[in-house]
């Protein structure tokens, strides 16, 4: 429809959008005339989901120009060349058009030509509907005696391809088969050439949208099947009846998982380092490659104006073959640094590369041959080359690179690197490998801020996850924390780590608030500390909002990591939204659906459901999955219970207690079963053990629905006071409340 150059507003110094319109269609005088007032009207709507037109005019050999703001984003088509798009980001650009649409057709503008590629999605996560009054100038759409069909064929309503006057009802067409490709990844209506597509359209119907999407919700294709009516008076009458049906479909499908979902952006100055691949001889330096990748995004992290991808959702891409289509859609970058390491004794051989995602070239490439104790400026020359070319390529502003403070031993450096390879499987086996090289690598320095660091989270995951007695375990997290803040008092990480601690093991709730958020103050860009202070510590205290959009921001700095979109169904829980909390789990099982986690906490909520077998058998999937801990015996027990498998369940409190004479099992998860079993004073008993014992899943249990069942009873509120969680005593949860409990606890120095 027309050329369109990038251009300088010289009077307003701002950049612009320049748009020409070919000379056919503004020849003729009267469609002309037609046009220029249509494309008033248009520049008169003031509508956030519509573009805005500066300027009409003409030049002096009578081209026909519109001027309109320049928005920086991709168009729906070109994210649709990326396939098809989960439900919640397809909802939420359809129901920008639909608003963009109805505030159009209320100021008596048809667009006409509604499609993708008129269709903006701006890099701050608005759309923005094209070309208001072009289709116009175009003329209604016929069959030309050659055959040709003036507009844009695939999405024409059936009355505009047959040349009849429109009205709204033709974008409510347009809007429809543009929401059935978002949700199928493919039109509704095709065949070889225009003709057999037009009759498509006048004759044909569509594939059912839930024969290729099978696991859309019906609401949906519902709404899509009567917007795509041929008869115009069973088709909406309006894209405000539309929105209606598809925000009631969004409420009760999506509610606040549709709410958190991060608005589609195009990447700035952004860069993914993947996982180094080990070509070593023994192929015995995965740990190493492991860390090499993260000391570099550690080091980049630190450059202004750049946007890293975290260790966790970059590492998802680990051992595979690199999908630079996959990369830049998933984790929404620019740039990805990828490369090999080979150790032969103290030789150490790295390859890197750095690819332009958007165009698949290379920018830059390099290989090091270096002594082992070269490795810190091996990382610097790396990281330092990344940030000039990206200036020369891609973007002058960013910031350079800091300098590294004393690099330590590399000895040091490679106990520390193995010490949180193994801290990240997650395992008890892991965890306590990883206590053992932290532990080498302060031995070998007692400076040594990282190690400590990495002792005090070693330590403190064991105590979390249960796999350890919490006074055994939490002390000495808590005293390795303050070693490394003594050494180090700017390490997010360690004031992240130190607020876990607070709260779900000290119960000093004022004092984990005040970390928490000094660690989001030094560093806003480490996940972690967003995430840890949403699930940690807002959501036992019941502020659900406010954990939600800590949640959303941890999930947009780490897209793809399954703790935190599993956390997010795990918030929807303690919220009561059981529906909600189905929806998010099945979502971070899309991403991996062997993350054992996942279905655990998917078991959980089928079980307050009181969808027992349902319960059951995605508790069993998390055994098959990873060695079965006591929460997932545990949870077993309560869905058994919950299925009215009673024997079944009571087998389990055996299991846990002969577990219980091996190692540690938590009461509380013992409490579990039997609450669920109905045995209210044996659970309120086991309550009170786990207070004694400070176990910290007792953190939540002032949200927790498993033990609703217990809240009236005097010993649940007295235990609620011990816990600093009076306020939970009563029955009813509050939410959102002005401020949390604080306790009298001595401040750490």
């Amino acid at each position: 429809m027309g050329i369109v150059y990038k251009a300088r507003d010289l009077r307003l110094d701002r950049p612009v959008a320049l748009k020409f319109l070919p000379p056919q269609l503004s020849a003729n005088p009267e469609a002309r005339e037609r046009f220029l007032q249509e494309a008033k009207a248009a520049s008169a709507l003031d509508h956030p989901n519509t573009c805005t037109i500066h300027q009409i005019d003409s030049t002096e050999d009578a081209q026909l120009f519109i001027v309109m703001t320049l928005y920086q984003g991709e168009t729906l088509e070109r994210r649709l060349a990326r396939g098809r798009l989960p439900l919640a980001e397809a909802v939420e650009i359809a129901l920008g058009a639909a608003h963009g649409l109805a505030a159009a057709h209320r100021a008596g503008i048809v667009h006409r030509d509604v499609k993708p590629s008129n269709l903006m999605l701006t890099a701050d996560g608005l759309v923005k509907i094209l070309d208001f009054g072009i289709a116009r100038l175009a003329g209604a759409a016929r069959v030309t005696h050659t055959g040709k069909v003036v507009g844009s064929i695939d999405y024409m309503s059936p009355e505009h391809a047959r040349g009849e006057e429109v009205d709204q009802r033709t974008d409510v067409w347009s809007l429809g088969v543009v929401l059935y490709e978002m949700l199928s990844g493919e039109r509704p209506f095709r065949g070889g050439n225009d003709q057999a597509v037009l009759y498509q359209i006048l004759n044909g119907n569509p594939r059912p949208l839930l024969e290729a999407v099978p696991d859309l919700p019906t609401q949906f294709e519902h709404v899509v099947r009567k917007a795509l009516t041929k008869n115009l008076h069973e088709r909406y009458r309006s894209v405000d009846e539309l929105v209606a049906d598809l925000d009631e479909g969004s409420a009760d499908e999506l509610s606040r998982t549709h709410s958190l979902r991060p608005p589609p952006a195009r990447p700035g100055p952004s860069i993914a380092v993947l996982p180094f691949v080990d070509m070593s001889p023994e192929g015995d330096q995965e740990y190493f490659c492991d860390g090499m990748a993260e000391e570099l995004i550690h080091l980049l992290t630190r450059v202004a104006g750049l946007r890293v991808a975290s260790r966790t959702s970059a590492f998802q891409f680990k051992g595979k073959a690199p999908d630079l289509a996959a990369i830049r859609e998933r984790l929404n970058v620019q740039t990805v640094l990828e490369g090999g390491v080979r150790k032969a004794g103290n030789r150490l051989r790295i390859t890197a590369q750095l690819v332009d995602l958007a165009e698949g070239y290379q920018l830059w490439s390099g290989r090091y041959d270096r002594e082992i104790s070269d490795v810190f400026a091996i990382q610097d020359e790396i990281a330092g080359t990344i940030v000039e070319t990206l200036k020369v390529e891609l973007v002058d502003k960013l910031g350079p690179l800091p300098s590294r403070t004393t690099a330590p031993d590399f000895e040091i450096y490679n106990l520390y690197l193995q010490g949180r390879f193994h801290w990240a499987k997650r395992t008890e086996e892991g965890l306590n490998k990883s206590v053992t090289y932290f532990q080498q690598s302060i031995d070998r320095d007692s400076g040594y801020a990282r190690g400590y660091a990495g002792l005090a989270d070693a330590y403190l995951l064991l105590g979390v996850y249960g796999f350890a007695p919490p006074s055994e375990v939490m002390p000495k997290a808590r005293q390795a924390a303050l070693r490394a803040l003594s050494i180090d008092d700017r390490a997010a990480e360690v004031y992240t780590s130190l607020g876990c601690l607070e709260a779900v093991y000290d119960w000093f709730w004022g004092n984990a608030e005040r970390d928490f958020k000094r660690a989001i103050e030094l560093d806003p860009r480490y996940p972690t500390a967003h995430h840890w202070y949403a699930i940690n510590y807002l959501t036992p205290m019941g502020r659900f909002e406010e954990a939600a959009r800590e949640l959303k921001v941890a999930r947009e700095l780490d897209p793809l990591s399954l703790a935190i979109n599993a956390s997010l169904g795990l918030l929807q829980y303690y919220a009561r939204c059981y529906e909600e909390s189905v929806a998010a789990y099945k979502q971070t099982l899309e991403i991996d659906p062997r993350f054992a986690a996942a279905h655990l906490f998917l078991g959980r909520t089928y079980a307050a459901l009181g969808r027992g077998e349902e319960a059951v058998a995605e508790v069993k999937a998390a055994l098959a999955l990873s060695p079965g801990t006591a929460e997932m015996e545990a949870a077993l027990g309560q869905a058994y219970a919950v299925a009215g498998r009673q024997e079944e369940a009571r087998r389990v409190l055996q299991e846990l207690g002969a577990r219980a004479e091996k190692g540690y099992v938590s009461p509380s998860l013992v409490a579990l079963v039997q609450a669920a079993l109905g045995e209210r004073e044996a659970a309120l008993a086991g309550l009170e053990r786990a207070c004694g014992e400070r176990s910290a899943d007792l953190a939540w249990i002032g949200v927790h629905p498993a033990f609703d069942s217990l809240r009236n009873e005097a010993r649940f509120q007295a235990l609620m006071e011990r816990l600093g969680l009076g306020e939970f005593a009563s029955g009813t949860l509050v939410l959102d409340r002005p401020s949390s409990p604080q306790s009298k606890a001595p401040e750490h120095p």
